[in-house]
């Protein structure tokens, strides 16, 4: 996929998670946000991309977990918590995702692998999260969506 895309996607992400987690916080609220987000990544998806390409069956996926890490900056409490959370389960979805490459007979993208669990585990040592903080977090998760 090319830096277009990709920068489009991340676009896409980023603008969704501005929708999270706002006052007052409902679960049907936020899984109707998350719904509609997976129903948007998907159409943009199946629009722009070839999906019989292995690496971008799951990208809808991908996106939905990169825009949830993006909404836990936005986070008053347990910012740490959820943080981590967000991008064991972008981890989660990578790792699972990159099944389909061996499947495929490819290697699976272990560089963006590891980057993510690296990430997750650095920010399991952060006991307090400044503004400066989140902006360097979210561009180390645009890097590592953008170049891994």
């Amino acid at each position: 996929m090319d830096a277009i895309l990709n920068a489009l996607c991340c676009l896409m992400a980023l603008g969704t998670s501005m929708f999270l987690w706002r006052r007052p916080v409902s679960i049907f609220k936020e899984t109707g946000i998350l719904a509609l987000s997976l129903v948007v990544f998907g159409l943009f998806s199946y629009l722009t991309v070839d999906l019989s390409e292995p690496s971008l069956e799951y990208m809808p996926f991908r996106m939905l977990a990169l825009c949830i890490c993006f909404s836990t900056t936005s986070l008053t409490s347990h910012k740490t918590r959820y943080l981590v959370l967000s991008q064991v389960l972008w981890l989660w979805v990578e790792f699972f995702g990159g099944l389909t490459f061996v499947y495929h007979g490819l290697d699976m993208p272990w560089t963006r692998i590891v980057a993510i669990g690296a990430g997750a585990f650095g920010g399991a040592f952060l006991s307090h999260i400044s503004r400066e903080m989140e902006f360097l977090l979210m561009v180390y998760w645009i890097a590592v969506w953008m170049f891994f």
